[in-house]
């Protein structure tokens, strides 16, 4: 993916670059000279703090912990606990096809056990928990809402991996943020352009068995967690199932999805394309 500011002013942006959590992570945010070390401290320490509790690559983080002692009760921290509550709503809503739970011996639906009085859980035995996507797409969220509420930073656009938060350019004064969406396994290419003054966006790619295409599907929305988790869901799915989903539970969301026939579908408002959605050729539109 590629992400801009359409008009001239986008050098007067910022731009920080880092490794973490298995993925690269790219800021550019409107700010004063003086605040750049602030930003930068900030973020790199947001990071640094939930790999060390959420990253599978660290052994005493709060993560494998759970996952050693599957089976057994346990206490958790408040941002463990955050993600946890998530992961099951999202299970709810999606009939699992959204689980983190995963199980090399257990063939049906699994089901953390959550105790929000005295912030515990249980995972059932001999499973673990992958929390990579949803905890990148929560930290992405929570430090959007830091820059903008809490430094009052103006204009900004946050990625991790595919995933992107934009906030600040209303579209009666600024040309809007313009993201870039590549072609399903290809680093050049795109399938469509968005534009987008504020929101979220997450691409998710899976391969489906014994088909030559892999499923590609993109969401926009308000939340990069919604946007990831229903991007997984529906690529997953495919089409139909996938898009009568999103349409029950998600009011909000826009979809593309390239699916394994390499056919364009489009959810969402017609109004979209040719002003959000650019540079698109739609094979089948289903309306929102």
């Amino acid at each position: 993916m590629i992400a801009s500011t359409s008009n001239r002013f986008s050098e007067m942006f910022h731009r920080f670059h880092f490794q973490a959590l298995n993925t690269n992570v790219d800021f550019m945010i409107w700010a004063e000279d003086q605040e750049i070390a602030a930003i930068e401290r900030l973020a790199v320490g947001w990071f640094r703090d939930t790999e060390f509790r959420f990253g599978q690559n660290f052994p005493h983080s709060e993560l494998n912990h759970l996952n050693t002692l599957s089976g057994e009760r346990c206490k958790v921290s408040d941002p463990m606990m955050e993600i946890l509550a998530l992961t099951e709503t999202y299970r709810k809503v999606t009939g699992n096809m959204y689980n983190p739970l995963v199980s090399s011996s257990s063939h049906l639906p699994l089901q953390l056990s959550l105790d929000s009085d005295t912030k515990s859980v249980r995972l059932p035995e001999e499973t673990t928990l992958e929390l990579d996507s949803i905890v990148q797409n929560w930290i992405l969220q929570r430090l959007a809402e830091m820059f903008q509420h809490r430094m009052k930073l103006k204009q900004g656009l946050l990625r991790v991996g595919d995933s992107y938060k934009v906030w600040g350019r209303p579209i009666e004064s600024f040309d809007p943020w313009v993201i870039g969406i590549n072609k399903p396994g290809q680093p050049t290419g795109l399938v469509a352009t968005v534009s987008l003054s504020e929101g979220a966006l997450a691409t998710y790619t899976t391969q489906v068995p014994e088909t030559e295409f892999p499923n590609a599907c993109t969401v926009t929305g308000i939340d990069p967690v919604e946007c990831a988790i229903w991007a997984q869901v529906i690529a997953k799915l495919g089409s139909d199932k996938g898009l009568s989903m999103i349409a029950e539970h998600a009011a909000y969301c826009e979809v593309i999805l390239i699916d394994e026939h390499s056919k364009l579908h489009y959810y969402g408002d017609k109004a979209s394309l040719g002003s959000k959605w650019n540079e698109i050729n739609v094979d089948y539109y289903h309306s929102s």
